[in-house]
């Protein structure tokens, strides 16, 4: 009795033996497989090399995305591989059952028969006489033959006003094609000194970043770190896939305008007649100046005057001293400051007129803004 049981198990030891041996001389070498041309045939484009006898085999091939969500299983007929190198299946080879996934992705690869941009994964087995694969292949695919990812206005290098720019960008398929962990993001940084825009978006700090974008234009968040005029900013927008880019757009750069300061005109020269043009009073101040040849003794008496003939009293004082000018006016190049009282004094043109003891006027137009 127990030499039966020893020579029954023998027996299974070399029947394992001989069957795993056999599994071993069968190898998947690689696939054929196009992005572009999703086929359940095109799935079981295959090369395998049979370093044995000819014997019958079944392939079993699963599309994966990045999430591992399966899109397409497809399982062959059985055929026959013949020994030695067998490349490719597909002519050969007929499907005998297809099974889709479900999702926006499974329809967008039914109807045009291509994938979508992004990672993807094939796994190929084969069988032959045992329930057990007697190898298994599996290849990442990266899809990109269709896609593009580029960013629109404002343009690369371009000078804009306001620290709340309108950011624009584009690419090539919807939104909904994207997988689960898959997602658009938008980088803002700022540019240092001596750095480029990639490095920028690489090493800085990002003062904003936006995940999970869905449309292709963002309005820069009020919430996000303030731009500051006159600085540089380098600007991307990345394709994501858990947590990893996958794609990215190029660094473009912007610059916030820095409005021009705001210089008033040292010293505007008093005329004996009224100018056509207009001295803009910038801050609610004039400088102005003008000349007397002889010995003043007296006060200088100043007045505005509106378009509408409306009088306004005001105050003279000297420049930097800050004292009345009915105290420190002196022979020669008098230069004064002339303060509006922006309160009664509404933006709009005016006339000044100045006159000394003799009763001499000096007019000047201007303008205040708002």
């Amino acid at each position: 009795m127990k030499q039966t049981n020893i020579i029954f198990i023998v027996g299974l030891l070399i029947s394992a033996i001989s069957l795993n041996s056999k599994a071993q001389q069968v190898t998947i070498i690689n696939d054929q497989f196009m992005p572009y041309n999703i086929t359940p045939e095109a799935l079981l484009a295959v090369s395998i090399h049979n370093g044995g006898a000819e014997v019958q085999a079944q392939i079993v091939s699963r599309l994966f995305n990045i999430s591992n969500q399966p899109l397409i299983t497809v399982k062959s007929v059985p055929f026959l591989l013949k020994p030695g190198m067998n490349n490719p299946l597909s002519s050969a080879v007929n499907a005998a059952n297809v099974e889709y996934g479900n999702g926006n992705q499974v329809e967008y690869l039914k109807t045009t028969h291509n994938l979508p941009s992004g990672t993807f994964r094939l796994c190929i087995s084969l069988f032959l006489s045992s329930p057990e694969p007697a190898d298994e292949y599996c290849d990442e695919i990266e899809s990109d033959f269709n896609q593009y990812l580029y960013l629109v206005s404002p343009f690369d290098k371009d000078t804009i006003d306001g620290t709340l720019p309108l950011l624009n960008w584009s690419h090539s398929e919807p939104f909904n094609l994207l997988s689960q962990g898959e997602f658009y993001r938008m980088v803002v940084s700022e540019i240092k000194e001596k750095q480029t825009t990639e490095s920028a978006i690489t090493i800085n700090n990002p003062v904003m970043v936006r995940n999970y974008l869905t449309v292709h234009n963002l309005q820069y968040p009020y919430d996000a770190k303030e731009l500051e005029e006159g600085r540089r900013y380098a600007w991307q927008v990345q394709k994501m896939a858990n947590n990893i880019i996958t794609n990215k757009t190029e660094a473009w750069e912007f610059v916030i305008r820095k409005p021009p300061v705001e210089k008033n005109l040292k010293y505007v020269v008093l005329q004996p007649a009224l100018s056509a043009d207009a001295y803009i009073a910038y801050n609610g101040k004039i400088y102005f100046k003008f000349l007397e040849e002889y010995k003043a003794k007296g006060d200088l008496k100043a007045f505005i005057v509106s378009d509408k003939g409306k009088e306004y009293p005001v105050d003279l004082y000297k420049d930097e001293k800050d004292q009345p000018v009915s105290s420190i006016k002196s022979t020669g190049d008098n230069r004064f400051e002339l303060n509006l009282d922006t309160q009664s004094i509404k933006p709009g043109y005016y006339r000044m007129i100045i006159k000394n003891e003799k009763r001499q006027s000096f007019y000047l137009k201007f303008y205040l803004p708002e």
